[in-house]
């Protein structure tokens, strides 16, 4: 008798907007990202696919990315592989988040990846690990990347290639002002924001408009995944649910570990596990006096 196959999450996002296209370059990042050791999961490797894809000159299909997952699946995988395949591109690239403590935990995860690569430091690679002004340098191609938090000031002056958005869901449109011209003069331009619905004390508004806008058909140059529910689930306790917004359970992400979730706010647990997105934000719609 056959063994019966593990179940995992959805590998396809519950909403999306991707542009048609017919060639990726995904594959060739993939293949670097193998010789970590590591290997990309499906829904990985579908959404860099649609991440990289370039039309008939070569440049970005989507000039603007972005995605939403709930917590833990793994999300920021599909940057370090887009990011691994721009330092080996020669790219100059710019990783910011909201917090200083997930810039500098990214930046010691692709050095972990470079190294798991055969990469040696001094030899391959330049490091600077001083916090907040984290910087890897490829010394053969002299790819670069930073990593900053954001700030009203951050960025200006500065010039890149790619414009990673970790944590988007606390974008504002004050960072988006400083950031935004800094790939402008590239001559095939990314941006990627990445990060969870955000939560009802969010202060981000870029990531929402720009969610509204891939869905509704009126972007330009852009795509959009997410994995998600419509509205707030009447029984969390559903395994069903569990599996069609989180792409990595029952791979990297066990089962009972979203059980011991449960015990979390309700509204929490639905927009942090379930990816449910609120009409509102209790930061922003009324003071407390109001």
């Amino acid at each position: 008798m056959a063994a019966e196959k593990k179940r995992i999450g959805r590998q396809t996002p519950t909403k999306s907007f991707v542009l048609p296209y017919k060639k990726s370059l995904s594959d060739e990042a993939v293949a670097l990202y193998s010789q970590t050791g590591r290997t990309a999961m499906e829904w990985q490797s579908l959404l860099l696919k649609d991440i990289m894809a370039v039309n008939d000159d070569g440049c970005w299909t989507h000039m603007t990315v972005g995605y939403s997952i709930p917590r833990r699946n793994g999300k920021t995988k599909d940057v370090y592989m887009r990011e691994i395949w721009g330092l080996h591109k020669g790219e100059q690239i710019l990783h910011t988040a909201h917090e200083n403590s997930t810039s500098h935990a990214s930046f010691e995860s692709l050095v972990d990846l470079l190294n798991a690569m055969g990469y040696e430091e001094k030899k391959d690679y330049i490091k600077n690990s001083a916090l907040g002004n984290e910087r890897i340098t490829m010394i053969e191609t002299k790819g670069v990347i930073k990593y900053r938090t954001r700030t009203k000031v951050g960025g200006l002056g500065l010039g890149f290639d790619l414009l990673v958005v970790d944590e988007a869901q606390e974008y504002t449109d004050t960072h988006r002002s400083a950031l935004e011209y800094t790939i402008s003069s590239s001559q095939n331009p990314q941006a990627i924001m990445l990060g969870t619905p955000p939560t009802q004390s969010s202060k981000g508004t870029v990531f929402v408009q720009y969610r509204a806008a891939c869905l509704s058909g009126s972007a330009e140059d852009s795509m959009w995944a997410e994995w998600s529910i419509e509205q707030i689930a009447e029984d969390r306790t559903k395994t069903d649910l569990w599996y069609e917004t989180n792409p990595s359970l029952g791979q990297t992400l066990p089962e009972r570990n979203v059980r011991r979730e449960l015990s979390q706010e309700e509204i929490d647990f639905n927009i942090q596990r379930l990816g449910v997105w609120l009409t509102y934000s209790q930061s922003s719609a009324i003071t407390e006096p109001e």
